[in-house]
């Protein structure tokens, strides 16, 4: 009876963990997948509306803004190494940074920004000693020098960024700096969730983490690079460990639901696919010989 008993609530006990299991499982997949640049387009960028591209070069000396609807490509900058921070604000201009070598072997950024609608440029940060980050805000968007910063308005809402081993947040005048995981070289690729309630950063050669809005750490995700917002609730990274996030040939796009440590492979299995980002509801990557892709995402449970 004992025996009995026992394997009756054995039966029980692995009929809940499947039933758990399937309820704690993600079902993701990538759809309509749609090539957008051929070859040699690098740091893909999305505009907000989806009717633009941003692209760079492979060396990073050219950026390139193709429109989508008509097909027609303008070069937006071909000086100064324009091509490997580029972003669109939420208004549809391009904000991007150049580097001049100055005396002493000093390498000085300057913050740019290129209006489509009219082909006019500005500089909106003068060229400064050290890095220059282009930074997406919920209001808008910045871009954070060591010395100075420029911001679209006078409230860009919330933006997260990294320097060295820092993790900043940014709330209006409120700043926090936190070093949520210890003993780490460097964060990169900060940003909020939509809903502006958690930051995502990489930790360098330790993986993914996730903090709430103050940078109290409450999650780590297995190991991916340039990591970024799906949406609230999911995460969408590389999976190269090489540490190059161009030219890695072992690299793989996955998801993960926040929460979960086990993700989901969404590009195609032959296909090495690096630098994601997502906009207007499509995750954008590309290859390492730079065939730029759009993907949508299916999160419908497959039979």
């Amino acid at each position: 009876m004992k025996n009995c008993r026992f394997a009756g609530l054995f039966l029980l006990f692995m009929l809940f963990m499947t039933l758990s299991c399937t309820a704690q499982g993600l079902a993701v997949r990538g759809i309509d997948v749609r090539v957008l640049v051929d070859s040699a387009a690098y740091f893909p960028q999305l505009s907000p509306d989806g009717s633009r591209l941003l692209y760079s070069n492979t060396e990073g000396t050219q950026l390139t803004l193709l429109d989508l609807g008509t097909g027609a490509t303008t070069v937006v900058a071909a000086e100064g190494y324009p091509g490997f921070d580029a972003r669109f604000a939420p208004d549809g201009k391009v904000y991007y940074v150049t580097q001049q070598l100055m005396p002493g072997n000093l390498v000085y950024r300057t913050g740019n920004c290129y209006d489509p609608a009219t082909g006019k440029h500005r500089v909106v940060l003068k060229a400064q000693h050290g890095a220059v980050h282009v930074v997406p805000a919920s209001k808008g968007l910045a871009m954070v020098g060591e010395d100075k910063t420029f911001t679209t308005s006078k409230d860009v809402g919330r933006y997260a960024y990294t320097h060295g081993p820092t993790l900043f947040i940014v709330d209006g005048k409120t700043r926090h700096e936190v070093q949520p995981v210890d003993d780490c070289v460097g964060y990169l690729w900060a940003s909020f969730a939509p809903s502006g309630q958690r930051v995502l950063f990489h930790a360098a050669a330790k993986g993914d983490y996730v903090t709430n809005a103050q940078g109290r750490l409450l999650q780590r995700i297995d190991y991916t690079m340039m990591p970024c917002w799906v949406d609230d609730d999911h995460i969408v990274g590389m999976t190269s460990r090489q540490g190059n996030v161009q030219r890695s040939t072992d690299s793989q796009l996955v998801v993960y639901k926040v929460g979960d440590q086990q993700g989901v492979v969404v590009s195609a299995p032959d296909e090495e696919a690096i630098q994601p980002m997502v906009a207007a509801g499509h995750v954008v990557y590309t290859t390492p010989r730079g065939t730029v892709k759009m993907m949508k995402l299916d999160f419908t449970p497959q039979p």
